[in-house]
């Protein structure tokens, strides 16, 4: 796996979604590395991110919907 960074916006873009002016964006040197100069500048290694936390009841339920109700559409 590539190494992953941390870059700074500099200027609106559109990569895989619109980046605004001052937002932090991750990927690796040969994906942004071009857009450096003028619209990213590098911040340093990406640190590692936290995993959501699995829920503590995995055999809880699901909240009702109108599929559980019975009643068919008409």
């Amino acid at each position: 796996m590539s190494n992953l960074f941390e870059w700074k916006v500099l200027r609106r873009h559109d990569g895989d979604r619109l980046y605004d002016e001052g937002e932090v964006r991750i990927g690796t040197k040969p994906d942004l590395g071009h857009l450096s100069p003028k619209t990213l500048q590098l911040i340093g290694p990406a640190r590692a991110r936290k995993a959501d936390a699995s829920p503590l009841n995995k055999a809880e339920r699901a909240p009702a919907n109108k599929a559980s109700t019975g009643r068919k559409a008409k």
